[in-house]
């Protein structure tokens, strides 16, 4: 998929609206992220994925599931799902959420950077914050992710190997300012081949406009710029660990 520039809240209502299953009701609270645009476009990859017959998926993990929203969404496509997150009122989103949509989602309260043993899934699927944030940022724990924002992404990566079964995939979205490519190196790095797939164009919204110029100092940004690319990558496991190949 990919867009010319359109509001944000636009945007993720027509990617919703063209997912082939019901809508789910979702309510947040307080420190909770609400789903948005890069929502709309996990969730829209993720179920061509487990919708397609060809390959089947039976196990997804969500990390930094927040709401749940995907969760909610793969279980009312017919998967065994586990949702993860490392606060407590994401926690009681994601139980809220799966109830009310009447949908079974396990819930597992942890970092994705000290996770509890857990059986390798078919498919992970993560919404991980990557907003850039300044030493002196307010709290922002649902899209604060470090001075380049892949405090998350690069730990979250890093896990994989041991989330994803062999030949399994796991599809994420970011926005381009914390860098696309170190991402997909990333991924190469932990025996993956990752592409983008898709790439929508929206506006800053308010934390990322607030926080422009200092993006502009830290060169993150171009002078002037007040857009950034949602970009979701899918990614194919490829070998059970870096050291191992080529034997």
């Amino acid at each position: 998929m990919i867009g010319h520039r359109v509001p944000d809240a636009r945007t993720a209502e027509r990617i919703f609206a063209d997912i082939p299953l019901p809508m789910p009701r979702i309510t947040t609270a307080a420190g909770v992220y609400r789903p948005s645009t890069d929502s709309a476009l996990l969730c829209s990859r993720m179920v061509a994925e487990l919708l397609d017959v060809s390959s089947p998926i039976g196990t997804v993990i969500e990390l930094c599931a927040g709401s749940g929203i995907a969760s909610v969404y793969a279980a009312s496509a017919g998967a065994r799902v586990t949702a993860i997150d490392d606060t407590a009122a994401a926690e009681r989103a994601v139980r809220a959420n799966a109830s009310a949509n009447g949908v079974m989602v396990d819930v597992v309260r942890a970092d994705v950077r000290n996770l509890p043993p857990l059986p390798a899934a078919d498919l992970v699927v993560a919404n991980p914050p990557y907003v850039p944030a300044p030493p002196t940022a307010p709290p922002g724990h649902a899209w604060n992710a470090g001075p380049d924002g892949r405090d998350v992404l690069d730990a979250m990566i890093a896990v994989l190997p041991r989330l994803v079964r062999p030949g399994g995939r796991a599809i994420i979205v970011q926005s381009d300012v914390c860098g696309v490519e170190p991402t997909l190196a990333a991924f190469a790095a932990h025996g993956f081949a990752a592409s983008v797939t898709d790439d929508v164009p929206v506006d800053f919204g308010p934390v990322m406009t607030e926080r422009a110029d200092w993006l502009e100092r830290r060169g993150l940004i171009e002078p002037g710029r007040r857009t950034e690319r949602l970009v979701v990558v899918r990614a194919n496991r490829t070998r059970r660990n870096p050291s191992e190949a080529g034997r």
